[in-house]
């Protein structure tokens, strides 16, 4: 990498990084160019000189966001069973979304253009922390891995619709009521469905 493409790689790494710490601040809603700019130290005039628009930022936002959420989860699982580390790995989701709720503030938000990854990578964007939870499934015996819409994966896709509303509805609504709550809920259900799969051997 020369010069030129190391300095504007730090720039952008300057934008990204002020506008990360907006949203774990202020939430996704509050995050605006000038607040960018001012942050970072440089004139948010050029922000489009480094991200192909506003949303472009975002989304790249949103992607670290994910990225450093999956790695906390990851770093932290733990079980001896299969359905342990699932348990394991649902707790450690509402924990790292529930206590940045500005954070998970973007994954909420209608004013995300999601478009913006396909038109990147010719896929829709993936929360990291996915393929994990896959992982963790697939280990399960009696599950079947193979194939595009494999059990684990339709397992995995169930799961993630527990976690995501469950969220959803303790960060924008208080329900249940504290997150002791939630946590209890959020393991009564995966225990629930995890023991369904437990029963076909």
């Amino acid at each position: 990498m020369d010069r030129k493409q190391a300095k504007k790689e730090r720039t952008r790494r300057f934008f990204l990084d002020a506008a990360k710490g907006i949203i774990r601040a202020e939430g996704v809603d509050s995050l605006t160019t000038k607040k960018i700019g001012e942050k970072a130290a440089y004139s948010y005039a050029s922000i489009y000189n480094y991200f192909e628009n506003f949303n472009g930022l975002v989304c790249e936002c949103l992607e670290e966001l994910a990225r450093e959420s999956a790695d906390w989860v990851a770093a932290r699982i733990k079980g001896e069973t299969p359905a342990e580390r699932v348990v394991d790995f649902a707790r450690l989701m509402i924990e790292a979304n529930a206590r940045e709720p500005n954070v998970y503030s973007v994954f909420l938000s209608t004013n995300v253009d999601y478009g913006y990854f396909a038109r990147r990578d010719g896929r829709p964007f993936v929360h990291p922390a996915y393929p994990l939870l896959l992982a963790e499934l697939e280990r399960f015996p009696e599950l079947s891995s193979g194939g595009e819409r494999g059990e684990a994966r339709v397992l995995a896709d169930i799961l993630t619709y527990v976690f995501h509303s469950k969220l959803h509805f303790y960060i924008r609504y208080g329900t249940p009521t504290s997150l002791k709550r939630l946590h209890a809920e959020v393991e009564e259900e995966v225990r629930f469905i995890l023991d369904r799969v437990g029963r076909r051997r």
